[in-house]
């Protein structure tokens, strides 16, 4: 079993594509958010397993981002001494996961509905405990490189607002299926069902992340923000695009 990994949110991801997309490309995306799905058809992972580490991911995402944020917007004094340059720094993560984890409780009621198999099962299988481990480690290290890209940019350059809204849209975007009764209607392939509808998902955000923000409840809203900001800095500089990258947008 592998850990799904999600749209990036470390800041050398982009959050849409730029221009049209190699045919390459979109074979890379669709076979790597296809590779769990047809491990649990092919090589029997188990499809709990599988969603579970894509919530886990989910929420990992998500405090990232707001570790982040809470860092811009309280920056750890960096005069006084390591100890309580440590103590802010754990602080903030611990500021982002104290967050996420209010989220997950109505984030994670259908995953709970399903009727799956004894969750203690799942976390027992080293190759779960396997998957989960590399979700930690790669949040962690995206959360550094938010942390280095944050002391030059600003979360709106970075555009940490949308990316927080693709990261939670995609995964209420699943709720729904929970809620309209289709897990308990698809017994025990509901795991298989509800992992086959969150590949295709992360296809979607990762070839069309702002057609997908468009078609979400809020619309143009989820899109306001860092491209405001964009557009307002590319009208000052002469017509000078911002989607050529972060550093192009408004500086503070």
């Amino acid at each position: 079993m592998i850990a799904p990994r999600s749209t990036p949110t470390s800041p050398a991801g982009v959050l849409a594509p730029r221009g049209p997309i190699a045919p390459v490309a979109i074979a890379h995306v669709v076979a790597r958010n296809l590779v769990p799905l047809a491990g649990i058809l092919v090589l029997g992972w188990n499809a709990t397993g599988i969603l579970l580490l894509y919530f886990v991911d989910t929420l990992l995402a998500l405090a990232v981002i707001t570790a982040g944020v809470l860092r811009h917007f309280a920056p750890v004094p960096e005069d006084d001494g390591w100890a309580a340059r440590l103590n802010g720094e754990v602080g903030t993560v611990a500021g982002g996961l104290f967050i996420v984890a209010f989220m997950a409780i109505p984030l994670g009621v259908p995953v709970f509905m399903l009727g799956m198999p004894d969750f203690r099962e799942v976390i027992a299988d080293p190759a779960f405990r396997a998957g989960l481990i590399g979700q930690l480690v790669a949040a962690g290290w995206s959360y550094l490189g938010l942390y280095r890209a944050l002391r030059t940019a600003t979360p709106d350059q970075l555009r940490l607002r949308q990316r927080f809204g693709l990261v939670l849209l995609r995964w209420v975007a699943l709720m729904p299926f929970a809620y309209l009764g289709v897990g308990l209607a698809a017994g025990r392939y509901a795991a298989l069902l509800f992992v086959a509808v969150y590949a295709v998902l992360m296809i979607w955000t990762e070839l069309a992340p702002d057609r997908f923000l468009r078609t979400m409840p809020g619309g143009e809203d989820n899109l306001r923000g860092g491209r405001d900001v964009d557009g307002a800095q590319s009208r000052a500089g002469g017509g000078r695009s911002s989607r050529r990258g972060p550093r192009s947008g408004r500086r503070r």
